[in-house]
């Protein structure tokens, strides 16, 4: 009795001291669990459910349309509801940023001569180059929206038309109570309110040709007008 007692105890203190062995390797102290290790074990991933979708925008970012101004080199910030000058470049930025910051238009330095080169100047109007960058899906677009293809034209309008006056003619443009857009083109569709601008007044087609037409046409009443009395006084002598 008492050998078989013993080779039990000795076979229990040999199966204990194996799970002694194998225990550290297979336990998970408070100091070692960590999210991770959770994610691994049961094949989740918290830290992509924590961080956004890479290349998605943001959808609580800022978003806001700026305005800018181009000496043929660089783009740089200006008043926007101001005259501006006849040959100037103007440009327009839909965009997303974080800390508020404004981006510029992307893409070459536009040149007044390749936009405005080929329209003529009438009296008393200026021509102005217009660009409009409406932003890039993957960045500044709101969740959902697709931007409108990028605005680059030339415009004509009175001399003292402002900036956004003569986005105006190009595109429908609301803006905010400070006079700063909110939407060109109904973009961003989401932008319900503000006060719509009334486009700048365009010159006079070839450059006042209206005027013309009227007086040729009152010349050509003038002409057809005294053929009728001549032609009537002949056929008065006729009859004599």
């Amino acid at each position: 009795m008492l050998r078989e007692f013993s080779g039990a105890a000795a076979c229990g203190a040999t199966l204990a001291a194996t799970l002694s062995l194998a225990t550290p390797a297979l336990a998970l102290t408070p100091s070692t669990y960590t999210p991770s290790t959770t994610a691994q074990v049961t094949g989740l991933s918290l830290i992509a459910r924590a961080d956004p979708v890479p290349g998605a925008p943001d959808p609580n970012a800022p978003r806001a349309w700026s305005f800018w101004s181009s000496d043929g080199t660089a783009w740089l910030t200006g008043d926007q509801n101001s005259p501006v000058p006849d040959g100037s470049i103007l440009g327009w930025r839909f965009a997303a940023s974080a800390d508020g910051s404004a981006q510029p238009p992307n893409g070459d330095m536009p040149e007044f001569a390749r936009i405005c080169g080929k329209q003529p100047a009438a009296a008393g109007h200026k021509r102005v180059a217009i660009v409009v960058d409406f932003g890039d899906t993957e960045t500044d677009a709101y969740p959902g929206d697709r931007p409108p293809s990028a605005i680059s034209t030339c415009v004509s309008g009175a001399e003292s038309a402002s900036g956004t006056q003569l986005l105006a003619s190009t595109a429908k443009t609301r803006t905010d109570a400070q006079g700063a857009p909110l939407a060109i083109g109904d973009y961003p569709s989401r932008e319900k309110g503000g006060t719509p601008i009334t486009a700048a007044t365009p010159p006079p087609a070839e450059g006042g040709l209206p005027v013309l037409w009227i007086a040729g046409g009152a010349g050509v009443l003038l002409l057809l007008g005294g053929g009728a009395v001549v032609a009537t006084r002949r056929r008065a002598k006729v009859g004599r």
